[in-house]
């Protein structure tokens, strides 16, 4: 009886336990990968509001989402809603800047 149950856990139970462990490896895998690329968007979306807001200065709403979404294509962004766009804008006014 106990060699029955031994091997009904050695067939069954431990390669589920390792598929499922290895699922919520790549689970965290991935999810580590995507809040890199969300961070580095995140950055590259203020540096490039920043620049804008220097080039363009106060004013010149088009040009500068022009410029900003231009500069995104550019680095290998080709569409970013126009909302993480306009946080960046209110991120960086609440920076003070």
């Amino acid at each position: 009886m106990i060699e029955l149950i031994g091997g009904w856990l050695q067939d069954l139970v431990l390669p589920g336990l390792g598929t499922l462990l290895i699922g919520a490896a790549f689970g965290l895998v991935r999810k580590y990968v995507q809040q890199l690329n969300d961070d580095r968007l995140r950055r590259l979306l203020l540096e490039l509001v920043r620049a804008a807001e220097q080039i363009y200065g106060p004013g010149n709403g088009e040009a500068k989402r022009a410029f900003v979404e231009d500069r995104l294509r550019q680095s290998g962004y080709p569409t970013v809603a126009r909302e993480k766009i306009e946080a960046a804008v209110y991120g960086l006014d609440g920076a003070g800047a």
